[in-house]
């Protein structure tokens, strides 16, 4: 049958690829190199390319040659072009089309025959995904990009010239178009100066800076959303490389095979194809003469939500390389004796894991690109070689997905029109949606594992090609015996979302229909309307937005914070019941308490001039929600009266010698390195005292508890903590709605929060102090882990996880952990919310 009848039907992905085209020729003549283009080579030291450069000659490439495509997909967080570059033989760009179609259906072979498949695996080509400068003081990958996509469109020798017949080569220039521009205009502006080499002021990514290889599962990001929809709607690679470099004293490079632990979800054969691309690299590197390769050490294989590990979820061999850096583009000089070991290696020594080490000496950019060169040669060559194998082996991971859905259990997950958090819900399905997943709706209600469930359920199977990475989102963890996690070892999605999500363990049969695209409203899936007429619900992150908007437009709101409705807001009145009628005697407390809302407070975040992630994710989350606020610096709270300008500041987590002492001197210009010590610190103790509120979060909730001088120990460190150690996990906390009072009315039960080398409080109930403390959250009594890893649980149960102290007029939030976490926390941001607007003293 010819393979253009075979792909009849799948006009979405050819609609997909209609907007292919070339950018109109820019220049004539022969095919430009990056040299001729930037007026030098590639990798010279003290420079570097901006976004400007490189995006000019990715287009001036495909202006000049027919092998090359690029296009653009969308924008940056800032506005840059997000631009893919696509490299392949001219017959092979003329049939581009046909080829996404048919890496499509090998990604879900659902309904072929034996003879079908055998003609794709044939016909079809092998896509290898390429991304590069994700992290952009990582500059290396992105001056690599540029050669490599010459060498791919120019180059008549092995294993370029095969590797445009065999493969179809998918580039992104750097992921990170805004981060780049920032890291090369301030090393261009300090270069040759003191500061050479300087970290920068603020983030690379506007949000997320470092944190922007933590976004893979929760594509909060606008790049990341690009990058995902370019692999799973798109181009459905079989091979995805990652490029990164690292710090500088370490091997010279790392390739896989990864260490354990090794995550039960992830298919075997991806696994096996990861060990044999990274172990071929190993070789032919070395045999080129690379010196300081390291393999097996350093990064597992067991957390989800990085840029290559999502991959691996999704049927596709994912690889990572780190090189070691320079100075951002100055080159450095290491003596051997400077040189630490590889991972977990007892000494820098020859190892089956790092065969040959590197003696030291200079190091340079050029350095970094040439290993990265020789890895791209070793890959190209790998899976040009053997194309139909990486082909089948694709299909047969999809096929085994599949199959896994139909012979084991859990068959499906539930997420029933009971959760409250709507805005969770909707994003929760977004994300599944853009990752490839498909999701459906009963239409009709149904019984599962002989529990009752109502029409407008939504349904996600795990029969189908990426039912592995839904598993992988929505079960719980069970971190491995052995060696404690070095980071994330827990991330149950719906939990973090604070969601119902019902695991179905048998067969059930149930009428549904396709969601192919997030509902604006959740009422088009038979769910009923999130708010009951003009009151708003405090779970719904949907309703916390409407609360903001209406607070900014000067309308008034609400909060019932005792009684019937309570967690809750009236946006149009009073609730039903008077609120303000007279207890009938002295003795009888009223049976509802409501506070009024009449203005949105003036509120501040806190961010250094150095850039933190977690100030980074907290702006992500007021933007988000659209909530004004003003981004406060060092030297503005050093001014003082800070209740001039605000009404609410917030501390992101910030440790306590940054926050007092700012940047070291002499690391930047003098009027960045100052922190808040002496007069910073008075200005927001006078604040508080004034009637301000204060909101502090891990880090800088401990410098908080200092500087007004509370009765608060944190037993997860120090004397009290014993073996205690819980580096990133999803834990359960309770709220106290006896001490917690208006401000903890109407907390769900269990409140799942991501707890990171976060704090937990004991208050010293004897201090003069003590009265003036109210604990609205703890971590559970009982069964605190729910998601991940955790050592000696007991050191925290029923501690302190959220505090507020009153100071004067004012008061103090202090939140053990941070709220917003890498935006996965959702099931959290109502709290941080409650702190920002809500007050009863």
């Amino acid at each position: 049958m010819p393979i253009s009848n075979l792909l009849l039907g799948f006009g979405l992905f050819l609609s997909c690829a209609s907007t292919l085209q070339a950018f109109p020729p820019q220049e004539s003549g022969g095919v430009p190199s990056p040299a001729s283009h930037l007026g030098r080579p590639v990798g010279t030291d003290f420079e570097l390319a901006d976004w400007d450069q490189v995006s000019a000659y990715h287009r001036a490439l495909a202006a000049a040659s027919p092998r090359v495509v690029v296009e653009k997909v969308g924008e940056s967080t800032l506005g840059r072009d997000f631009l893919v570059t696509t490299i392949s033989s001219e017959a092979n760009m003329a049939r581009l089309h046909e080829i996404r179609a048919m890496t499509a259906r090998i990604a879900d072979p659902r309904g072929l025959t034996a003879a079908e498949r055998a003609q794709l695996i044939q016909e079809s080509r092998a896509v290898v995904f390429v991304s590069c400068s994700m992290h952009s003081t990582e500059t290396a990958a992105t001056e690599f990009g540029m050669k490599l996509a010459h060498e791919l469109a120019t180059s008549t020798e092995q294993p370029f010239a095969s590797a445009r017949e065999e493969l179809v080569v998918v580039l992104i220039p750097t992921v990170n178009p805004d981060g780049l521009d920032e890291v090369v205009h301030w090393y261009r502006e300090n270069v040759g100066g003191p500061y050479e080499g300087a970290s920068l002021l603020r983030l690379y990514q506007h949000y997320t800076g470092h944190d922007n290889n933590r976004d893979w599962f929760g594509l909060s990001q606008v790049e990341t959303r690009h990058v995902t929809n370019q692999i799973y709607s798109v181009w459905h690679p079989q091979v995805y490389w990652d490029v990164h470099q690292q710090g500088s004293t370490g091997e010279r490079f790392f390739v896989p095979p990864f260490r354990d632990p090794l995550n039960p979800n992830l298919d075997p054969g991806i696994i096996t194809g990861i060990d044999n691309l990274g172990s071929r690299a190993l070789w032919d590197m070395t045999r080129a003469g690379k010196q300081g390769i390291s393999t097996g050490v350093s990064y597992d294989m067991w957390w989800n939500g990085g840029n290559r590990n999502v991959p691996v979820r999704h049927n596709i061999i994912g690889l990572l390389t780190e090189a070691a850096s320079v100075n951002i583009a100055s080159p450095i000089f290491l003596e051997r004796s400077d040189l630490r070991a590889p991972g977990d290696l007892p000494a820098y020594q020859a190892s089956n894991l790092f065969p040959d080490p590197w003696p030291g000496g200079w190091w340079r950019l050029s350095d970094i690109i040439e290993y990265e060169m020789e890895f791209a040669r070793s890959l190209f060559g790998s899976v040009s070689r053997d194309r139909e194998l990486y082909l089948a082996n694709a299909m047969e991971a999809a096929e085994r997905s599949i199959q896994a859905g139909l012979d084991s259990s859990p068959k499906a997950w539930l997420l029933p029109p009971d959760n409250q958090n709507r805005r969770a819900v909707k994003r929760l399905i977004d994300i599944l949606i853009l990752g490839g997943v498909e999701v459906k709706v009963a239409t009709e209600d149904f019984e599962a594992d002989a529990r009752s469930y109502p029409k407008g359920t939504i349904v996600v199977s795990r029969n189908q090609p990426y039912g592995s990475h839904v598993k992988d989102l929505f079960e719980v963890q069970r971190y491995p015996e052995g060696k404690a996690p070095y980071d994330v070892a827990g991330w149950t999605l719906p939990m973090l979302f604070g969601l119902r999500r019902v695991e179905v363990v048998t067969d059930f049969e149930v009428a549904l229909a396709d969601v192919t695209q997030t509902p604006d409203r959740l009422t088009k899936l038979g769910w009923a309307g999130a708010a009951d007429g003009d009151i708003l619900k405090g779970e719904n992150c949907d309703d916390w937005e409407h609360i903001f908007d209406l607070l900014e437009t000067g309308s008034s709101v609400t909060w019932r914070a005792k009684g019937d409705g309570a967690g809750s807001f009236a946006i149009a009145g009073a609730f039903p019941e008077s609120p303000t009628a007279e207890p009938a005697s002295d003795d009888d407390e009223p049976k509802t308490r409501d506070i009024t809302i009449d203005k949105l407070p003036r509120i501040g975040i806190y961010s250094p001039w150095s850039g933190t992630m977690n100030e980074g994710w907290l702006r992500w989350v007021f933007d988000s929600f659209g909530i004004p606020f003003t981004v406060v610096r060092n030297e503005m709270i050093r001014a003082g009266r800070i209740e001039d300008f605000l009404d609410v500041l917030i501390l992101p987590s910030v440790g306590g010698r940054q926050l007092d002492r700012g940047r070291s001197p002499g690391s930047v210009a003098d009027e960045y390195t100052l922190g808040l010590d002496p007069e910073g610190a008075v200005a927001i103790e006078e604040f508080v005292r004034g009637g301000g509120n204060l909101i502090a979060m891990q880090s800088s909730a401990a410098w908080a508890i200092t500087l007004f001088d509370l009765p608060i120990n944190n037993v997860a460190r120090g004397k009290d903590a014993g073996k205690f150690s819980c580096p990133g996990s999803v834990l359960r906390s309770v709220p106290t709605m006896q001490e917690g009072g208006p401000l903890a009315a109407g907390l769900p039960a269990s409140i799942p929060l991501f707890f990171s080398r976060a704090a937990a409080w004991e208050i010293d109930k004897d201090a003069k102090d003590a009265d003036m403390i109210d604990v609205l959250l703890r971590y559970a009594p009982t069964r605190v882990l729910m998601s991940g890893w955790i050592n000696e649980p007991a050191v925290i149960a029923n501690k302190a996880a959220w505090v507020r102290a009153s100071h004067g007029e004012g008061q103090v939030h202090l939140f053990g952990f941070r709220p917003q976490y890498r935006s996965w926390s959702m099931a959290a941001f109502p709290l941080l919310f409650r702190a920002v607007l809500l007050r009863d003293k």
